[in-house]
């Protein structure tokens, strides 16, 4: 599991095997670049290994003043 912090963009993926979403990284450009890359990584809830394209990364900016928060998706 990861730690969610005020105010800080993540990239997150859907799991395609069990659906949940899973934080990838913190996104530095603050959702501003375009993703071109493709990620392979495994879920953290199912162990599913795959492979995801930049169209398949989701962007999400924990709210500036909520707490810190464990992401449980």
């Amino acid at each position: 599991m990861s730690t969610l912090t005020p105010g800080v963009w993540y990239l997150l993926f859907l799991c395609k095997n069990c659906t949940t979403k899973q934080i990838l990284f913190p996104d530095l450009t603050q959702g501003k670049s375009k993703l071109l890359a493709t990620y392979p990584v495994a879920c953290k809830s199912c162990g599913h290994k795959a492979t995801y394209e930049g169209d398949q990364i989701e962007r999400y900016r924990h709210p500036p003043n909520a707490m810190r928060a464990v992401a449980c998706w």
